[in-house]
């Protein structure tokens, strides 16, 4: 009997969730004869140079249009893992497809939808409160895995050479490309301001931010350069989704923590301050001299458009631009000689080789779903 059909998809918001699927898709390669990705947007950036048999761009679509289409992708498929797309999981269990599901941020939501607990696999990546959080929402009759963070257990490069910009998790449904491309020219002015000149510096972020923007260096990588970017990379300027999280802690990388571009990304950095896990942190309280100080635990809506507002502030501000640099100045300053990370202390508490688990669920589970040989569409 062939394999079932297996589609991808992660959510497009920032670059956690596509960047989790390209670390599973090499270990489900060889356990399914077809594999489809579908996605829109800056999700496909790391997702077009892998081994698809098709990949489905829905980028330019809304509404009925998109849904129509949504519809006539799903049924040439048997199985569904997302990476936190409830959306489609939903329309895909309508169809009848068997759905999975990773969620990178357990710990972090309200609640947790009703489509995304009748998957047929639920698999959290372990955080802080992540474990309480799953005995609280899941039960005996619906499965739910808990799995290490997505990173690679192996050892960085003796030959540290680099400092990288990590802009990778800026872009979001809530904040229009023309203000991320002006925040990441904020940050990057900011941050050249104070790196000497013979320093090996990478910029890295997503298509579209590095086509608006000009600059020497500044380009989309995928996630194997990325690795061996960051194997060799000494310090480090990063917005702190979890991914990047992880990844200064895999790859020991002393890190200035940029100001937090969502309020998921806020929250994750005070559970790093409280816990003495963060080496530097950029928080917007630290120099936009707020009166009241940014509670990233607030409504998420709320918090974006808070922080779109202090975005754009801060970019047409050049005292505000001063002060970031002075802040920016200082942080560099501290971390600059260091040689380790304190936030390396989550792969003790935490684990490494999430995605070689997470693959091993989903092909285990997978035996038993039958291909339904339906006839595969392509569509570039």
């Amino acid at each position: 009997m062939s394999s079932p059909k297996l589609l991808l998809n992660a959510e497009p918001f920032g670059f956690g969730p596509t960047a989790a699927i390209a670390e599973f898709f090499p270990h489900l390669r060889a356990h399914f004869e077809t594999i489809g990705y579908i996605g829109s947007g800056h999700s496909l950036d790391l997702q077009r140079d892998l081994g698809y048999d098709a990949i489905h761009d829905i980028s330019d679509l809304s509404g009925e249009t998109l849904e129509a289409e949504i519809k006539g992708i799903l049924p040439n498929y048997d199985i569904l893992l997302s990476a936190m797309d409830k959306d489609i999981i939903q329309q895909a269990q309508n169809l009848g497809l068997t759905t999975y599901y990773y969620d990178a941020l357990s710990w972090y939501w309200p609640t947790i939808p009703d489509a995304v607990k009748a998957c047929d696999l639920y698999m959290g990546q372990n955080f802080f409160g992540v474990e309480e959080r799953l005995s609280q929402e899941f039960n005996d009759k619906i499965r739910a895995e808990i799995v290490s963070p997505i990173i690679s257990d192996k050892a960085s490069d003796k030959d540290k050479r680099y400092i990288l910009i990590n802009l990778g998790g800026l872009q979001n449904s809530y904040w229009p490309l023309a203000d991320v491309v002006a925040f990441s020219k904020t940050m990057i002015r900011a941050i050249k301001a104070h790196i000497p000149v013979d320093e090996n510096l990478i910029i890295a972020s997503s298509h579209a931010v590095a086509s608006h923007l000009e600059i020497e260096g500044f380009k989309s990588y995928s996630r194997d350069a990325m690795k061996a970017i960051l194997s060799q990379t000494k310090m480090a300027f990063m917005t702190s989704g979890l991914g990047n999280i992880y990844d200064a802690a895999a790859y020991n990388v002393p890190t200035i923590w940029l100001p937090p571009t969502n309020d998921s990304q806020g929250q994750q950095l005070s559970l790093l301050r409280s816990r003495n896990m963060a080496d530097e942190a950029l928080d917007w309280s630290r120099f936009m001299g707020l009166a009241t100080p940014l509670d990233y635990t607030d409504d998420q809506q709320k918090v974006l458009k808070r922080i779109s507002k202090l975005s754009k502030k801060l970019s047409h501000c050049g005292n505000l631009q001063a002060g970031f640099e002075q802040c920016v100045g200082q942080a560099y300053q501290d971390i600059q000689n260091r040689e380790n990370s304190v936030t390396r202390g989550l792969i003790a508490k935490f684990g490494t080789g999430g995605e070689k688990q997470v693959a091993k669920l989903v092909i285990e589970k997978s035996a038993a779903v039958k291909a339904h040989h339906k006839t595969m569409r392509f569509k570039a």
